[in-house]
């Protein structure tokens, strides 16, 4: 790794389907034009949070690196705050990436994606459409299928997700999923006929009653650990409940079977659903792709711990010289 801090700050705006998108440019040493990496980060992420850690890191390696608030949170523009919508997010990379390829000091022929959690299998997906991207990095992913869904919906009701043996059963997960989806039904009718915004905090770290579910977004001790300091330093803990329609509603596997570009997955078996990443990595068509399996490393290690993001640019780095034009 570059030694830290050989970078400088440039805070942007750019446009995102009639809304201001802001962010903040990571500029490396010397003359571009430059690589350029746009991060994504996880659900509810700030650009303060996960995408600085890995930015700042990227310039150190010699990219143009953009970390951004999506649309709805943080400095960002647009309505109802606090929409959790991964298709927004996606429109919002895009964006970025129209920003980004009209600026004199990117070169359009090695742009690249690094997404961490969930923004990790959504840069894949956007990889599969946007032939600009030339390769993508996914992170720790929050891997958009069914079963993930339902280990999302276990982490709310029991001590440990991981352990088969305490979650509950499939079809209780299925009936919480399904009452969640309803309450965020009624909030979006309640949205639509008057404006009202309903919201429920975002992390908690009670458990839910195993009948009812958790009312936080992303609930359970598991999920708190690493979101819980956040609340103390400003982090918005709430969510428009609504949002879970379109957040369920939404999977990346059709997209990342049809992804053609060089992909890199690194991820763990103490991530979120490992078997989800491993058939995301396997659909991929491409013979361009590469999985690094790092047994031990945490999920939420993934996010901040210095040594661990260290190594795991690193890897992304060397993945993005080894398909530069």
């Amino acid at each position: 790794m570059a030694k830290h801090g050989n970078y400088t700050l440039e805070k942007v705006t750019f446009p995102s389907h009639g809304e201001d998108v802001v962010g903040v440019l990571y500029h490396p040493r010397g003359e571009g034009p430059f690589p350029t990496v746009v991060v994504l980060g996880p659900y509810s992420f700030q650009k303060e949070q996960a995408p600085t850690q890995y930015a700042t890191r990227l310039a150190d390696e010699g990219f143009l690196a953009l970390a951004f608030d999506p649309r709805t949170v943080g400095e960002s523009g647009g309505m109802p705050r606090r929409l959790e919508n991964p298709k927004m997010k996606n429109e919002d990379v895009v964006s970025a990436l129209d920003y980004m390829l009209a600026r004199e000091d990117v070169d359009p022929k090695r742009t690249f994606l690094l997404g961490v959690c969930q923004g990790g299998p959504e840069m894949l997906d956007v990889a599969s459409y946007d032939d600009r991207v030339k390769a993508v990095v996914s992170v720790t992913g929050y891997y958009r299928d069914r079963e993930t869904d339902l280990f999302m919906i276990a982490a709310g009701v029991t001590e440990n997700p991981f352990d088969a043996t305490t979650a509950p059963s499939t079809k209780q997960l299925e009936a919480l999923l399904a009452a969640r989806l309803e309450r965020a039904r009624d909030a979006k009718a309640r949205y639509d006929a008057n404006g009202e915004i309903v919201y429920k905090p975002l992390v908690s770290p009670d458990l839910g009653n195993p009948k009812a579910g958790s009312d936080a977004g992303l609930p359970g001790p598991l999920v708190w650990s690493w979101y819980g300091p956040w609340t103390l330093r400003g982090w918005e803990n709430r969510y428009a409940i609504m949002s879970d329609l379109d957040h369920f509603e939404y999977t990346t596997a059709p997209g990342v079977a049809k992804l053609r570009k060089p992909a890199l997955i690194i991820h763990s078996d103490s991530c979120m659903n490992p078997a989800a990443a491993k058939r995301h990595y396997d659909s991929i068509p491409t013979p361009d792709k590469k999985l690094i399996w790092e047994n031990g490393t945490s999920h939420f290690q993934y996010y901040d711990q210095p040594d661990v993001v260290d190594r795991t640019v690193g890897h992304a780095s060397d993945w993005f010289r080894q398909h530069m034009a």
